[in-house]
């Protein structure tokens, strides 16, 4: 309990008053998104075997956060609420998406883009989209000016082919499909951090931009260079696969890093990097000591790494412990750029990371993907609700690592937490798609008692 208290009083003993200069121009922004990594795979949060110096760099420059989470367990809802800054339930959006099919995000959808759009930013969306196949919900349509990047939600690491039926894998720039040329595309990771740091050297100069940047690392297949594979050394596993392609986002976040350094606007840059889920149950990805993975309600699912650079708001090696969300990155790009935030649901950040506030940002944040739905109550209280009558009730403060179910003894408080879990669900629209049969299943499986190890956590997607 000590040990908490000194880490909060930490995070929040500097106070940095909130730029209000009306003549200060506006500020960059570049959200970078990794993709299933593990909560522990990086050097920031303290890998033994995972070496990630750029973004250990990046981290050390800027304010790491403690208690991140996504919007949901899973790629494509997870980006739906990061890209809106509102609980994707809001429009029915719960479930990935398959390659091809009809549901995305709505045409009429407000994102963050095109919000910006309005305040005169160019928006660029380069790498991963996962949000929707249909013309109406592709990058053009959502906001963006560019677009750099495949519309499915993985794809080869190496160039495919001119093979034309692999067209939602295949690169697009605008709404375009190109070839992959091997003479400049050696692999996806590198090829995206060259694509978005040659956009950085052109945008820089001539206004503020935004930049969504999402890479497939380590999402599968497991696919790493020869090069990178001999740089981190070790037998032959899926493992050091994983390994070897961390080491290749690492590189290619660094690039774009220096692009902005190099840029003369990184002072007036911010940069965001986050993890889109917990680390999956098919790469290799290790999720330390939190329980569950990609897929679960558990802090291994929804818990990621997060790190915001933001000269002027944060400060070099800050640490902030309270929980945020990915909603509240929106919000907080858009309060600084005096846009309306009325109906997002995320918060604006920058009074907390100053010491202005000393609250906590969220008294509740929420999740629901199927049969299982869960609050979570800022400090240390988190209910998690399986199909319609389960429940377990976990203090996460002293036990973060969920083995004890302390619903059978804190009746009054799951019911509390239930009231306020289906207060929220009021509010939110039904399901727009099924996941199958087999994944929810799977669902209710991942958070039963027995699933207590790691290897059993894997055996079910």
């Amino acid at each position: 309990m000590i040990e908490w208290l000194l880490l909060t009083l930490v995070s929040m003993s500097t106070q940095i008053p909130i730029p209000t200069d009306s003549h200060t121009p506006p500020p960059n922004i570049i959200f970078i998104v990794s993709d299933d990594a593990g909560y522990s795979d990086f050097g920031f949060q303290g890998s033994d075997d995972v070496e990630t110096p750029n973004l250990d760099a990046l981290c050390a420059s800027g304010v790491r956060f403690e208690q991140a989470y996504v919007t949901a367990s899973v790629c494509s809802p997870s980006r739906a609420g990061l890209i809106t800054g509102r609980y994707q339930q809001r429009i029915g959006y719960e479930h990935n998406i398959p390659v091809g099919g009809p549901h995305g995000l709505p045409g009429d959808t407000i994102t963050i883009a095109d919000r910006l759009q309005q305040a005169k930013y160019t928006t660029s969306a380069i790498g991963k989209w996962h949000l929707g196949y249909k013309p109406e919900m592709r990058p053009l349509e959502q906001g963006f000016d560019r677009f750099h990047g495949l519309l499915a939600g993985s794809r080869h690491y190496k160039p495919y082919d001119n093979d034309t039926k692999r067209g939602n894998y295949r690169v697009r720039v605008d709404d375009e499909v190109i070839a992959d040329e091997p003479a400049t595309f050696a692999w996806f990771t590198d090829y995206l951090g060259e694509v978005a740091s040659e956009q950085i050297r052109e945008l820089a100069p001539s206004g503020p931009y935004f930049m969504y940047l999402c890479f497939t690392a380590p999402h599968t297949p497991m696919q790493a260079s020869p090069e990178d594979l001999a740089a981190v050394g070790g037998v032959p596993s899926k493992r050091k696969t994983y390994r070897a392609m961390q080491r290749a986002l690492d590189r290619a976040i660094g690039e774009v890093v220096s692009a902005v350094d190099a840029s003369g606007e990184a002072d007036n840059t911010i940069i965001w990097f986050v993890n889109d889920n917990g680390g999956a149950t098919n790469n290799g990805s290790d999720n330390g000591l939190l329980r569950g993975m990609k897929g679960s309600k558990f802090e291994g699912g929804v818990r990621v790494p997060m790190l915001l650079r933001w000269p002027g708001v944060t400060q070099p090696g800050q640490f902030y412990l309270p929980a945020v969300s990915t909603l509240d990155m929106a919000a907080t790009v858009l309060a600084a750029t005096n846009a309306n935030v009325s109906d997002i649901d995320g918060v604006d950040l920058r009074p907390f990371l100053v010491g202005e506030d000393r609250s906590t940002p969220h008294e509740f944040l929420y999740w629901r993907r199927g049969p299982v739905a869960s609050v979570l109550q800022n400090g240390r209280w988190k209910l998690i609700r399986v199909e319609d009558d389960q429940y377990m009730l976990f203090d996460i403060r002293d036990d973060v690592n969920e083995r004890i179910d302390l619903a059978p003894l804190y009746a009054a408080r799951v019911a509390r937490m239930q009231k306020a879990l289906e207060a929220w669900e009021s509010q939110m629209q039904p399901p727009g798609s099924a996941s199958g049969e087999r994944w929810r299943s799977n669902q209710i499986k991942k958070h039963q008692a027995d699933v207590d190890s790691r290897a059993k956590e894997r055996a079910l997607p």
